[in-house]
């Protein structure tokens, strides 16, 4: 008797759980948390991919200026944008990017682009020469470690268009450019980010 008193009790007693009710406010509430918390955490995301790819461009250069001074010919960090990416290649000047392996050229972090307005480094088209409509970005060091417009400048030859800045940016990002300044002939670099005015050449990442 005490059994069957047992079981009935406990077919008479609501099931635990959440009602239909609770589960969409639960939801409601998730939903909410995630509209907050996103657009922050793809302002981080983004601004990482940026300073990475500001790492790997600097590294370039500079892979690219050591490689000069070791094997006493000048080399190239040649960058170009590709779609929606930027790739990057380190190779030795008399080689055109245009015949570099394509194994060779590395993209840098996704949606990354090249502000052609900010860059001041030389154009160049796939042979390496210098075009106003090139679509390569070059930075060129001789055997000294020099930044120069042609592979068979000395130090003393080097002109003022062999300085420059590379400017990345993230299109999501507002005002975000980042830049690789080479700030003197003798190759020294510096970062930099978008300033709040513009600079005499009417330029913001200086």
């Amino acid at each position: 008797m005490s059994i069957n008193k047992t079981l009935k009790g406990r077919a008479t007693k609501p099931a635990a759980g959440f009602t239909m009710i609770e589960t969409l406010i639960i939801i409601l509430i998730i939903g909410i948390f995630c509209a907050i918390v996103t657009p922050s955490w793809l302002m981080f995301i983004n601004n990482h991919r940026l300073k990475v790819s500001l790492d790997r461009a600097y590294w370039a250069m500079e892979m690219a200026r050591s490689n000069a001074k070791r094997d006493k010919i000048s080399w190239q960090a040649s960058f170009k944008q590709v779609g929606n990416n930027v790739q990057i290649a380190i190779h030795p000047a008399d080689i055109p990017p245009g015949q570099v392996p394509a194994s060779q050229w590395k993209e840098l972090e996704p949606q990354i682009q090249i502000d052609t307005d900010e860059t001041t480094v030389l154009k160049v088209n796939e042979s390496n020469e210098e075009k106003e409509k090139g679509t390569i970005r070059r930075v060129m060091f001789n055997h000294r470690g020099c930044p120069v417009s042609r592979s068979y400048h000395d130090c003393t030859l080097t002109s003022i268009r062999a300085k420059g800045t590379l400017t990345l940016y993230h299109p999501n990002l507002r005002n975000s450019q980042r830049c690789i300044i080479i700030s003197t002939l003798l190759g020294h670099k510096r970062t930099s980010k978008r300033q709040s005015k513009p600079n005499e050449n009417k330029r913001y990442c200086y």
